[in-house]
């Protein structure tokens, strides 16, 4: 029997877990990776610095994600792909904190992630 599951990682643009400036979701079945998404991610207005122990580790800059849509613009193509799906990550005790205070933030509905 196989499990099939979706890898979640969010980057932040600083220590506010609601500052994400890029999403990734890496999609298994049968054990094998079929498909490996991402998103820059401009971060809400409020939360937009970008600190530079951040930057150091991601290597992502405010200049990248100039433009890029914000979080509840991809959301619901995020949900689309978690939506009934076992949802695993690395850090899932910052991953998930990071979604939860985002669909708090722009009041979206998360449908059931497990």
């Amino acid at each position: 029997m196989s499990i099939d599951f979706v890898v979640l990682d969010f980057e932040t643009a600083n220590e506010k877990r609601a500052s994400v400036c890029a999403v990734g979701l890496v999609l298994f079945r049968d054990g094998r990776v079929v498909e490996e998404l991402t998103w820059l991610v401009s971060p809400p207005e409020h939360l937009a610095y970008f600190n530079p122990y951040n930057v150091q580790i991601h290597g992502i800059t405010a200049e990248m994600v100039a433009g890029k849509p914000g979080f509840n613009e991809i959301w619901p193509e995020i949900r689309g792909i978690m939506s009934d799906q076992i949802v695993v990550a690395h850090n899932a005790s910052f991953d998930m904190t990071v979604l939860k205070q985002l669909l708090d933030l722009y009041d979206l509905e998360s449908s059931r992630i497990k």
